[in-house]
C-alpha cells in the first residue's frame, strides 16, 4: 500500500456497497426488516432513493439475503439509480455480507462508501463530507459526539464512566481506499477477527479514520421504535416539504 494512504493513481470511481442482508430479529419480524413497507414502500426503497442525488458515484452493490436475490432485482427496477447496480448473496453477519461486496466490485472502483440499507434518512451532504474526508486519510466514518453519560458495565455493573467529550457513535457512511479496506477484510479473516463496523477492521491496520459530524436524523431502524420515529419523521418532513423526492 505504501506509506500514503491516500495513495495515487487517476482513477477515481466511487462505488457504494449497500448491506441489507440482516435477518430482522430485533425489529421481531417474520421478514428481514429492510423489506418492511413505510408509507408503502420498503425501507431498503427509501435508502436507495437517496443514491439518485450522489452524482459522484460510479456504481451500487446491493447485498441482501439469498432467497431475496430475486425481489431485490424487482425493487431495484422501480428505484434504480442512473449508475451501474449490482445485486449479490449476503453472508451470515454484516462483516460477511460486506465482504461479498466488495468481490464483485469491478477493477476501477477506487473508493468505496459503505452504507447499512436500514439507514434512510442520510442527507446526500453526508455522503460528499464523509467522502472529502476520506480522501485526506483514506478512510472515513461520521459520526455523533455522545449527549448521555456514558457507562462501560460488565456483569451488570458499572466499571467506568468515560469521558463522553471523546465518545462519538459511529455511523454510515463510512469510506474508504479500496486496497485499504481489502486488505483490512484479508487481515480480519485470516485472523478470525469480528467488527460491527468496518473501520473497527481498518483501524486495526494502524491507519487513521477521520470523523466527520454525522446526523442525528441518520438513524439506523433497527427495533420497532425506531420503525415509528421513521414513520412520524417522514410524515413531518412530507408536511413541511423537507424531503425531497426523486422518483
Amino acid at each position: 500500500m505504501g506509506n500514503d494512504p491516500r495513495g495515487t493513481g487517476a482513477a477515481e470511481e466511487v462505488w457504494m456497497i449497500v448491506p441489507a442482508a440482516g435477518s430482522g430479529v430485533r425489529m421481531g419480524l417474520s421478514h428481514p426488516k429492510q423489506f418492511h413497507h413505510l408509507e408503502g414502500r420498503p425501507l431498503l426503497a427509501w435508502t436507495l432513493e437517496v443514491l439518485h442525488r450522489l452524482d459522484f458515484l460510479s456504481g451500487v452493490v446491493v447485498v441482501v439475503p439469498p432467497p431475496f436475490l430475486e425481489w431485490a432485482e424487482s425493487l431495484l427496477d422501480g428505484v434504480k439509480p442512473p449508475c451501474p447496480v449490482r445485486v449479490t448473496a449476503g453472508g451470515r453477519e454484516r462483516q460477511d455480507s460486506v465482504r461479498n461486496g466488495l468481490e464483485v466490485l469491478p477493477p476501477t472502483c477506487r473508493w468505496v462508501c459503505i452504507h447499512d440499507g436500514v439507514r434512510p434518512f442520510a442527507s446526500p451532504d453526508l455522503f460528499r463530507r464523509t467522502l472529502e474526508a476520506a480522501r485526506e486519510t483514506g478512510a472515513a466514518v461520521c459520526a455523533c459526539p455522545a449527549v448521555d453519560t456514558v457507562k462501560l458495565v460488565r456483569n451488570g455493573r458499572v466499571e467506568k464512566t468515560l469521558d463522553r467529550r471523546h465518545v462519538w457513535l459511529a455511523q454510515t457512511p463510512q469510506v474508504f481506499r479500496r486496497d485499504i479496506l481489502r486488505t483490512a477484510y484479508e487481515r480480519a479473516g485470516k485472523e478470525g477477527h469480528r467488527a460491527t463496523d468496518d473501520a473497527a477492521l481498518v483501524e486495526e491496520l494502524g491507519i487513521a479514520v477521520a470523523v466527520v459530524e454525522g446526523e442525528r436524523t441518520n438513524v439506523k431502524i433497527t427495533t420497532p421504535e425506531d420503525l415509528r420515529w421513521a414513520w412520524k419523521h417522514l410524515k413531518d418532513t412530507a408536511r413541511d416539504g423537507s424531503r425531497p423526492r426523486s422518483l
